[in-house]
């Protein structure tokens, strides 16, 4: 079934099951982005309702459970005011979705949410960091296994391609989405070599199964990548401007 065909069934679910206590359903990530691929990407859906109690939850328990088994993560759940409260601490998160999203049902979230740079460049040096620091330890635990270092590369290219994207709003461009366009422009702004990172990419769009050797240059170049994006967001100072409206 077509991703948006899919959505839109589940919000037909959630309508029956909250009726007009559903506020929105909305498609993000890769599907709503055009780079869905069956049995690599996930179908990722926002539900919102006017409020969220585990007797709310209860009501979709089915429909969910029956989601998650097809192989999709579990709906996002939030109610209208946390999701209005949340743009200062999901700034990456609401800015990467505002960018690529469908409202399958109700209204469209994003009217009206601001969404700070000094916010979104605050989380972005936090999770790049973070997830840096993650990418070293495993690379430290795995560097004789070249089946596991090929899975570390695929495993964590979805979540920083996130931050990258993230990166490139914090320097004033919001054109890029798709990853190839997205690696290769950060790649120009930032000052490595994009190869490795198309590499994985690739790899993970074809399903193929990578297993380099520690010292590979698409390892070594991918840490090398992860490194000199860490490095660029800590230089950048921002006033807490907003990020322009989409």
């Amino acid at each position: 079934m077509d991703p948006r065909e899919r959505a839109e069934r589940f919000a037909g679910e959630m309508q029956k099951a909250y009726g007009a206590d559903l506020a929105s359903v909305v498609l993000y990530g890769s599907a709503a982005r055009g780079e869905y691929r069956p049995g690599v990407s996930d179908l990722n859906v926002l539900v919102l309702l006017r409020e969220v109690s585990p007797a709310a939850l209860r009501r979709a328990s089915d429909a969910a459970r029956a989601w998650v088994a097809e192989g999709n993560p579990p709906p996002l759940m939030m109610s209208a005011d946390e999701w209005r409260g949340s743009a200062d601490v999901w700034a990456i998160e609401l800015a990467d979705m505002r960018d690529a999203h469908l409202t399958v049902a109700g209204a469209d979230p994003f009217a009206g949410i601001d969404i700070r740079l000094e916010d979104l460049r605050m989380q972005c040096e936090r999770e790049l960091k973070g997830k840096q620091i993650q990418l070293r330890e495993r690379y430290l635990l795995f560097a004789g296994e070249p089946a596991e270092l090929g899975e570390l590369l695929v495993r964590s290219f979805s979540t920083f391609l996130v931050l990258f994207r993230t990166a490139l709003r914090l320097g004033g461009e919001d054109g890029p989405r798709d990853a190839e366009s997205v690696v290769r422009r950060l790649a120009e702004r930032v000052g490595f070599d994009p190869a490795p990172l198309l590499e994985v990419h690739r790899a993970r769009a074809g399903g193929e199964k990578l297993k380099p050797r520690a010292d590979a240059p698409v390892v070594v170049g991918y840490l090398d990548a992860v490194s000199r994006v860490v490095a660029y967001v800590d230089r950048l100072v921002h006033g807490g401007a907003e990020l322009p409206r989409a």
